[in-house]
This record gives C-alpha cells, sequence and structure tokens, in this order.
C-alpha cells in the first residue's frame, strides 16, 4: 500500500507539472513554407482557388488510395469544398473549405479535422520580377487544449516536409504549361520554423 501511495503522488505531481507547463506553452502555432515558381499570378492562382485543383497537386492525395473525396460548391472561388474519409490515421476525416479569395493574391481556406481540431491555411502570391513566390501558411489556435499546445511544439516537422512536397509538385505542374504562360528557371525554396503567439 505505501507504494501504491508513493506511485500516485509522484503521478500527481507529474501531471500537475505537465498542467502547469502546458499552461506557460503557446496557444497557437504557424508554419509556412514558400517556393518561387516562374510564371505570373494569373497562372498559378488557379491551382489554388478550386478544392479539385487544389487536390490534383496535394501532397495527400496519394497517400491513401482508398480515401474517399467528396467536392461540393462553385468549382472555383469562396465556397468551393473538399470532404474526405480514409481509414488511415495519417489522412484521417475532414473538410476544406474556401473561405475568402483575391484573385492572383491570396486563397484562404478553413480547415476541420474532426475531433483533432481546425486550422485555416492561407496561400498568398507575391510577384518577384517575372516569377511569383508562393507562400502557403497554416495557423492553429488551441485555446486550453493543453495537449494540443504540446502538439503546437512539434507541428512544423509534423507537416511541413508535406507543404514542400506540395509546393515542389505545385512548381513543376505550373512550370510545364507552354511556354508562352510560363518561364524557365531553378526553384527556389524558403522556410520558416513554427511560430509561435499566446
Amino acid at each position: 500500500m505505501a507504494f501504491a501511495r508513493l506511485l500516485f503522488r509522484v503521478l500527481l505531481i507529474l501531471l500537475i507539472v505537465l498542467a502547469v507547463i502546458g499552461m506557460m506553452l503557446p496557444s497557437s502555432a504557424k508554419i509556412e513554407r514558400s517556393v518561387l515558381i516562374n510564371a505570373p499570378a494569373s497562372a498559378i492562382f488557379p491551382h489554388l482557388n478550386g478544392m479539385r485543383a487544389f487536390h490534383a497537386w496535394s501532397p495527400w492525395s496519394a497517400i491513401d488510395p482508398e480515401t474517399d473525396y467528396r467536392f461540393e460548391g462553385p468549382e472555383q472561388g469562396i465556397g468551393s469544398r473538399m470532404n474526405w474519409e480514409s481509414g488511415r490515421e495519417k489522412v484521417g476525416h475532414g473538410s476544406q473549405e474556401i473561405v475568402d479569395s483575391v484573385p492572383n493574391q491570396r486563397v484562404e481556406m478553413q480547415l476541420e479535422f474532426g475531433d483533432k481540431g481546425s486550422g485555416n491555411a492561407t496561400f498568398r502570391l507575391e510577384p518577384e520580377g517575372s516569377a511569383t513566390r508562393v507562400r502557403w501558411q497554416f495557423h492553429t489556435d488551441f485555446g486550453w487544449d493543453l495537449f494540443g499546445r504540446y502538439v503546437g511544439l512539434m507541428l512544423d516537422s509534423m507537416i511541413g516536409m508535406s507543404y514542400e512536397k506540395g509546393l515542389n509538385t505545385l512548381k513543376a505542374r505550373v512550370e510545364q504549361r507552354p511556354a508562352s504562360q510560363t518561364r524557365g528557371g531553378d526553384q527556389a525554396w524558403q522556410s520558416q520554423s513554427a511560430t509561435t503567439a499566446t
């Protein structure tokens, strides 16, 4: 009994310590990846502004061929929506919908991951000479979800590589368009580690 009481006290103290640390961790997290695409924003924007178009180069599309994807709303613009359901934990289930769209400048999406939370993804297009830098950002708020705050510390390593892979695929698709619409060139990556705000 003495050992059991000691073990209980140790576990209780550990839980209290973890809870206190969790309350001190940032309540939100943000990641960003970008790529320079040798094409004008007008040639890139349609690949971002519709969920079917996004799905064509999404880094998660090929993970589970058995995933059930359903598309709703307009083909392009606000209200374009994708729902997915997969038996694989890495894909899971959820939805993604365009909630804001500024032609050739920005596309914002709301993501829902069921009991795993939600977040916002934003694509920003910034001219750089004859090319365009595409920034893919993800932001999520954890509120008082202490476990989520711990997950936030690993968010960049969890999805950063997928963002890079997706942007690489997008770049290849766009730059394979007719020469009259794009110009050749080398890829330039920029990454930004997870940033947090309380």
